[in-house]
C-alpha cells in the first residue's frame, strides 16, 4: 500500500488530502499558497490517483494509510486539512492518532453518517468506458446523468482518454464500497485543535452535527464562508486560505 504525494515548502508539516472523486491537483492552490510557511505534502487519497486501493475500503483503512505515510516520511507531528471525503480521513486520524497531529482543518464535511448523495454521479462515471477516448464524448455521457456543468468538469479533471481505466479513481472499489466512506466517523474523542470551515449555502454541516461534532472533537471552533457552497475553496479561495493560515499559525 502506498500513498502518492507531491512535496512544497518549508517548515511545520502539513498534509492536504482532496475529496471524492478527486485528486492532490484539487487543492494545489491551496497547497502552494500555504508552502511559504509550511512543508506541504499535497496526497492522492487511498483509492484515487497514483495511491494504492485498501481492503477494505473504508474511513479507518483509509486512515491507516494516511498514518503510515506520515511516519514513512518520519513526521513527528503534522498538521491535517482535509475537504470532503478528505476531511473525513483527517478526522479519523485524529481521532485514531491524536499525538501525530499538531491541528486539523475539516472543509464543509462532518463525521456523521451521510445518506447516499452520488448515485447518479457513480452511474455517470460509469457510463464513461474505456473507448470514449476524448473529453467532449465523456462530458456527453455524463450529461444524461449530472446536469450541473460544475460538477461535470470536476469531474472530467479525472478523465484519462485512451488509457486502461478512463478515471483516474479506483471507481470499481469506490462504488463497491461507497457505503462505508459515507458512515460516520469513529465514536471516541480526540483533542486535537481543530477548525470546520463551513460553505454558508451547503447543507453538508448543519446544525443538527454539532453534537457529533462536539462529542469527537471538544477543541474545535468553527468559520463559514458566506456564498459558497460545498466547493467553498474553489468558488472563495483567497478567503479559505486566509482562513487556513490564521488559524494554522496560531500558536
Amino acid at each position: 500500500m502506498s500513498i502518492h504525494f507531491e512535496k512544497f515548502g518549508s517548515g511545520p508539516a502539513l498534509i492536504v488530502i482532496h475529496g471524492l472523486f478527486g485528486t492532490l491537483d484539487n487543492l494545489k492552490t491551496v497547497g502552494k499558497s500555504l508552502s511559504d510557511h509550511f512543508e506541504v505534502f499535497l496526497i492522492d487519497a487511498p483509492a484515487h490517483g497514483k495511491s494504492s486501493t485498501p481492503t477494505p475500503l473504508d474511513l479507518q483503512s483509509m486512515a491507516d494509510m494516511v498514518i503510515t505515510f506520515i511516519k514513512q516520511q518520519h513526521l513527528s507531528k503534522v498538521s491535517l486539512l482535509g475537504h470532503s471525503l478528505g476531511g473525513k480521513i483527517a478526522m479519523e486520524v485524529a481521532l485514531k492518532e491524536p499525538t501525530l497531529i499538531t491541528k486539523l482543518i475539516v472543509a464543509d464535511i462532518a463525521p456523521v453518517k451521510y445518506t447516499r448523495r452520488h448515485d447518479a454521479i457513480i452511474n455517470g462515471l460509469q457510463s464513461v468506458t474505456v473507448d470514449t477516448n476524448n473529453r467532449r464524448d465523456a462530458d456527453s455521457k455524463l450529461k444524461g446523468y449530472i446536469q450541473e456543468p460544475g460538477v461535470r468538469g470536476f469531474l472530467l479533471k479525472s478523465f484519462l482518454p485512451n488509457a486502461s481505466s478512463p478515471w483516474a479513481f479506483d471507481l470499481d472499489a469506490l462504488a463497491k464500497n461507497y457505503d462505508n466512506l459515507i458512515d460516520g466517523n469513529t465514536n471516541v474523542t480526540s483533542p486535537v485543535d481543530t477548525l470546520f470551515i463551513i460553505g454558508g449555502e451547503s447543507n453538508y454541516v448543519t446544525l443538527e452535527h454539532k453534537t457529533a461534532i462536539l462529542s469527537r472533537f471538544p477543541n474545535t471552533r468553527s468559520k463559514v464562508i458566506h456564498g459558497t457552497g460545498h466547493w467553498l475553496h474553489a468558488e472563495k479561495p483567497a478567503a479559505f486560505e486566509k482562513i487556513c493560515r490564521e488559524f494554522l499559525v496560531q500558536s
